[in-house]
């Protein structure tokens, strides 16, 4: 009788485990990849809000230091040129003067911006006051 040698040490995977392993592996590199590109989206946004900002908060200080008699009750400034470029191309920048009381003038600053079709605003509301005894 003739014996038969059965294969029974096989090395390497099988044709099912291989498709497992490529198939968890791409699985994974496109949740990495898509966790990379939010936080990557995340920090442009952040950036963004953060030029907004510091736009307003410049614009306020430079009111500040402008003579008070120059701002006028119901007076718009349109300061759109002076945002950075850093912000998205649909921007624009508005201060409206009010006086809730004499001697006391209220500036109210917005920045708008487009952020892929959404909109987004940053206020920023100042009381300028009369400096100094004499005036």
């Amino acid at each position: 009788m003739g014996t038969t040698k059965k294969m029974t040490d096989q090395r390497g995977f099988t044709i099912p485990e291989l498709v497992v392993t490529i198939v968890f592996f791409g699985i994974a590199a496109i949740g990495i990849t898509q966790l990379y590109l939010s936080i990557q989206r995340i920090q442009e946004q952040t950036a963004w809000l953060q030029s907004a900002s510091h736009a307003a908060q410049t614009e306020v200080e430079s009111l500040r230091n402008n003579n008070y008699n120059a701002l006028t009750a119901g007076q718009d400034v349109d300061f759109s040129s002076q945002l950075p470029a850093t912000l998205p191309k649909l921007r624009s920048g508005s201060v409206a003067v009010s006086e809730p009381q004499s001697g006391l003038k209220r500036v109210d600053v917005t920045i708008t911006y487009s952020d892929h079709g959404s909109q987004h605003q940053v206020k920023l509301t100042s009381l300028i006051g009369v400096i100094g005894i004499a005036q």
